[in-house]
């Protein structure tokens, strides 16, 4: 998984895992819907590129190709792929981004990480779920909704080791949370979650902690 530098002062080794080739095949599968005009770089290099980007601490379209730009050479380099004439741009990423189905690619990337993350008995979990800033509507009346994201941290780790979306109008957190846990091998583990993951409702409770 990926330790995040908290300073972008260069290139965080420890964000590329050993095993990432089996990461590029993976993300080789993930449909490709961007048109074929024009189009320079591979899908898969683009996400590769935000995935390393993003464990190295770099967040957002513009940071991701200020990272492509310093660092894009030298991971190519460590992952013996080819160097391409020019790194992918911000308008780039940022296109991938906004037509990503990002279900279809946290599917692809939770099979990859999940089988390479042995969770062990006894081992704490906390699932949450956060809304995304900026993707609220209607936030003033009773149509409002939003997008958010819904995950197991490992208090072990200090690593998130599975992350779902959701939209708040078409399901609940409760349910992501349980998809997220018959995907996942956590057989002994303990998980922590909200009240509100529960089937039972109880106003003295706060949160939740059951044994799987």
């Amino acid at each position: 998984m990926f330790h995040v530098h908290e300073r972008k002062s260069k290139l965080c080794l420890r964000s590329i895992p050993a095993n990432a080739m089996s990461l590029i095949e993976v993300l080789k599968s993930a449909p490709e819907f961007r048109s074929s005009h024009g189009q320079r770089h591979k899908l898969w290099f683009v996400l590769l590129l935000l995935i390393v980007a993003a464990g190295s601490g770099y967040w957002g379209y513009r940071p991701a190709a200020e990272f492509a730009e310093r660092y894009g050479t030298e991971v190519c380099e460590i992952l013996s792929i080819p160097v391409p004439a020019k790194m992918p741009s911000y308008s780039t990423f940022r296109r991938v981004m906004i037509g990503l189905d990002f279900h279809q690619f946290a599917a692809l990337f939770n099979r990859w990480a999940s089988a390479y993350v042995d969770i062990e008995p006894g081992e704490w979990l906390a699932s949450d779920g956060k809304g995304i800033r900026g993707s609220v509507t209607n936030y003033n009346n009773s149509e409002q909704d939003f997008i958010g994201l819904v995950s197991l941290f490992s208090q072990k780790r200090g690593e998130v080791i599975c992350a779902l979306p959701m939209r708040n109008k078409q399901t609940g957190e409760e349910q992501v949370v349980r998809q997220m846990l018959a995907a996942l091998n956590l057989r002994g583990a303990v998980v922590s979650t909200d009240a509100l993951h529960t089937k039972k409702r109880s106003m003295s409770s706060s949160s939740a902690t059951v044994t799987i």
